[in-house]
């Protein structure tokens, strides 16, 4: 079907702007003089028929949680959206019973806070009620594509929420990990300095004992890695440089 410059609704057609998983998509003109972009076989079935000024009677139209609809529909439906390429441009779409406000408005709106933003669980799935929710900064960042997960003692958690259950910062924890390390040994080996090691029935991380007797910490290492007790690598004199004649 010639699709240029029919009327669907309250919208003409444009011209096609590209295709995604609902098909080809065109550039529509709205009565209300908004444009925007929608899926052929949407126009033709009638679910499409203005920009969504025809469902602003919930009076919601200025708010976040619209914005996030409509956010929504754009990162899947628009080619020319900077987001698209991650979402409608790789299959992502949305529930078909979400095209219409109402229907999302009424899913998603008993958890809804405007602090919260649209976040899929599963981050190659599409928008649903079943993969939805409304999360934090912290959250969504942690659910993402490019996110590395890991899973130790049974449980599964991104490199950065690993590293920061376990006292690590995150560069030290992805440098082990680039060096081959294994899961167990990145977060079970501690820090230089944090090494624990007796003396005289007391435990203390090694950089602490090194302190206290007034030793450089890698002095000390390189002493006990000579073989030597904790007791003269704690308490033998440093050598003192010989003075210039």
């Amino acid at each position: 079907m010639d699709m240029l410059n029919r009327k669907f609704g309250k919208l003409t057609v444009l011209k096609e702007v590209g295709r995604s998983k609902q098909g080809i998509l065109f550039e529509c003109l709205c009565e209300c003089g908004n444009t925007v972009v929608h899926a052929g076989k949407l126009l033709r079935s009638g679910n499409n028929k203005s920009c969504g000024c025809i469902y602003r009677k919930h009076g919601k139209s200025h708010t976040p949680i619209y914005q996030a609809w409509c956010n929504m529909k754009r990162r899947c439906n628009n080619p020319t959206n900077k987001s698209y390429s991650n979402y409608g441009g790789r299959g992502i779409s949305y529930d078909p019973h979400w095209e219409e406000f109402n229907n999302f408005l009424e899913d998603m709106k008993d958890s809804y806070r405007d602090d919260l933003t649209l976040d899929r669980i599963d981050v190659n799935g599409n928008y649903s009620k079943e993969n939805c929710r409304w999360a934090n900064k912290e959250t969504q960042a942690n659910n993402t594509t490019t996110n590395r997960f890991i899973t130790y003692r049974g449980e599964t958690l991104t490199v950065a929420l690993m590293a920061r259950k376990y006292g690590l910062s995150e560069k030290i924890f992805k440098t082990r990990f680039n060096e081959g390390w294994s899961v167990e040994k990145a977060i079970e080996t501690p820090l230089r300095g944090r090494e624990l090691i007796s003396y005289n029935g007391i435990e203390k991380e090694a950089r602490e004992f090194a302190n206290e007797y007034g030793i450089p910490y890698l002095q000390l290492k390189k002493r006990l890695n000579r073989g030597w007790d904790i007791e003269r690598a704690l308490k033998q004199p440093l050598r003192k440089p010989p003075t210039k004649k």
